[in-house]
């Protein structure tokens, strides 16, 4: 008859084999618990760090607007009081009106002249604008000081247009300027069309009137 194995060795070996693999089993979930924990604490100071930067961002960005608010004001002041400017040198009111009326320096109205297009006259700035209305209109001649404004209707054949201005023997009566001003101004409003309507025409001043020709 066969002899039976003996597995008393074999069961102590897996007895023991087993009893290992679940103290290592505790350990692991013992370390797996801890790094949960940890996980845990992390995330938490994470959130806390945003919440702390959020806060210390909110609070520079009040800071830094608070600090330049004046100057934010002070612009967006500026802004539409050069605006104001310009709107109303180009309804004739006087530099000296406009800055005792909206209480701004000559600085200012200086750039509002370059802005709206003044350049040199004498010892004046000028500039020229025009109302379009079909076949006629007006052409506007602003001064510092003084603003004009002449009827001109289209011509025909070689003629482009006509701008109707006082002889030299009204030109005072009608402008209230000196006669000595009204050929300057005249060759002043007579380039300017050029340089702005009628590019390779040239303009002819008669008694009466400035003719755009070619």
């Amino acid at each position: 008859m066969t002899d039976q194995p003996d597995y008393t060795e074999a069961s102590a070996i897996f007895q023991k084999s087993m009893q290992d693999v679940l103290a290592n089993l505790d350990k692991v979930r013992e370390d797996a618990k801890k790094a949960h924990e940890v996980a845990i604490d992390l995330q938490i100071a994470a959130q806390e760090e945003m919440h702390r930067i959020e806060r210390e961002a909110r609070h520079i960005s009040q800071n830094y607007i608070d600090k330049h608010r004046k100057e934010f004001e002070e612009r967006i002041r500026n802004k539409f009081l050069l605006s104001t400017t310009k709107k109303l040198i180009l309804h004739g009111m006087k530099p000296v009106d406009i800055m005792a009326v909206l209480d701004v320096s000559q600085k200012m109205i200086a750039q509002a002249w370059d802005e709206v297009g003044f350049s040199k006259l004498g010892g004046h700035i000028a500039h020229v604008a025009y109302e379009d209305q079909g076949r006629a209109g007006k052409v506007i001649f602003y001064r510092e000081d003084v603003m004009l404004k002449f009827w001109y209707e289209f011509g025909g054949g070689l003629s482009l247009a006509f701008v109707n201005v006082p002889t030299a023997q009204n030109w005072t009566t009608e402008t209230h300027l000196p006669v000595e001003d009204r050929l300057p101004i005249l060759n002043f409003i007579g380039a300017r069309i050029l340089r702005d309507q009628a590019n390779g025409y040239r303009y002819e001043i008669k008694d009466s009137e400035i003719n755009i020709t070619l």
